[in-house]
């Protein structure tokens, strides 16, 4: 599940979708304008047409008229056609202009899905040096039961006497007193 929560929170913010919305604002504001000046210039055409029938000879009008149907056709096709884009672009824009931005939710549960992860050993055998903090970070996710006694489920804290070879014992009685206080802070807000 790791993966696939890591790679949906990847791929959508790489989308970007409050980058996408502004983008699609900026369209539909062009698109509107752009709207209002073919009706301008669709009755522009109209009145045009008017004039050149009063103001031209018959036999002139029927020279042209084939050429005049099929540029008239023409411009009905395009119309018809950019209605029907901009019909399929106002459903799609209404959709995604409302869609809240997924980024954050996936962001916490691939945050949740790491510390809910079980602890892991490097290659090299010895034990991650943060093995228990993320218990200690999220207290919560401890029982009673381990939150009194200062242990994880990964197992006990260590005693000053425990050693792990390649890491230092001071690092581990530091590692042990820290994780005792904490032990103690939480068994002081227990009670």
């Amino acid at each position: 599940m790791a993966a696939n929560v890591g790679s949906m929170f990847q791929y959508w913010k790489r989308f970007d979708l409050r980058r996408l919305q502004k983008e699609l604002n900026s369209v539909a504001s062009e698109l509107s304008a752009r709207q209002e000046e073919s009706e301008h210039s669709h009755k522009h055409l109209i009145e045009l047409r008017r004039e050149f029938k009063k103001n031209v000879p018959e036999e002139i009008r029927e020279m042209v008229a084939p050429v005049l149907k099929s540029f008239q056709a023409e411009v009905v096709a395009l119309s018809k056609r950019s209605q029907e884009a901009e019909a399929a672009f106002l459903s799609v824009y209404k959709q995604l202009i409302e869609a809240p931005d997924p980024v954050p939710v996936f962001e916490a549960a691939r945050s949740l899905d790491d510390r809910l992860q079980p602890p892991s050993f490097d290659p090299s055998g010895q034990p991650r040096r943060d093995l228990h903090t993320s218990w200690k970070r999220n207290p919560e996710l401890l029982s009673p039961k381990e939150q009194r006694e200062g242990t994880s489920p990964a197992g006990p804290t260590l005693t000053e006497g425990s050693r792990l070879p390649g890491i230092p014992g001071k690092a581990l009685l530091t590692e042990t007193l820290l994780q005792r206080n904490e032990a103690e802070k939480q068994k002081g807000l227990q009670e």
